[in-house]
């Protein structure tokens, strides 16, 4: 029975595959169509989708409400965790990672140029690149990562990441720098922002 009931769960997402891959819908469409599925259901079809369509997918991959990949380059390690309404480009994530809610991993920090005045900058286009990130890591609500995240790292919420730091920083702030290392004693993180 509880076979019969995982098949069931389990075909909308293997019908949104077939699909896919007679390239009828685009990888980024069925992301979004799969972002708004509420509960345990819709963790469930995301992991399925992903695990299927990723460059490379680990175990235990949770996928939150409203998180999506908008890329099928991505790549994702073993016990990774996405928080609500996160949105990740082009990226390789090691594994045991947290990310908050709102979190943007971007693909680079180069996406459109805008140097010309013959042209639009909508016109001016960038360069895409894979952002990786370490495994160890933790990255509080509403950070935007541009750059590599090394091992252990920990961002905090708000950050914007343009640069990447030494393993096992604790970094904070628009742009982000490193307010401590993890392991050293001092005071809390949060304590250290407040101060400055």
């Amino acid at each position: 029975m509880k076979r019969f009931i995982e098949t069931l769960v389990t075909l909308p997402v293997l019908l949104l595959l077939a699909v896919y891959r007679l390239r009828l819908v685009a990888f980024l469409t069925v992301s979004e169509a799969l972002a708004p599925v509420p509960g345990l259901v819709g963790v469930f079809w995301r992991r399925r989708w992903y695990r299927a369509t990723l460059a490379g997918c680990g175990r235990a991959l949770y996928v939150d409400w409203m998180a999506a990949f908008r890329s099928p380059q991505a790549s994702v390690g073993d016990n990774v965790f996405l928080g609500p309404f996160c949105w990740l480009g082009r990226v390789e994530l090691g594994s045991d990672i947290m990310l908050g809610g709102h979190v943007r991993i971007l693909s680079g920090a180069h996406h459109h140029n805008f140097d010309r005045l013959d042209i639009p900058m909508t016109q001016q286009f960038g360069e895409l690149a894979t952002v990786r990130i370490g495994s160890d890591v933790w990255v509080g609500n509403g950070a935007v990562i541009m750059a590599d995240v090394a091992p252990g790292t920990v961002i905090g919420a708000g950050a914007v990441v343009t640069k990447t730091f030494e393993p096992r920083s604790i970094v904070a702030g628009v742009p982000a720098r490193v307010i401590r290392k993890r392991g050293e004693s001092g005071p809390p993180a949060s304590a250290a922002a407040a101060q400055e």
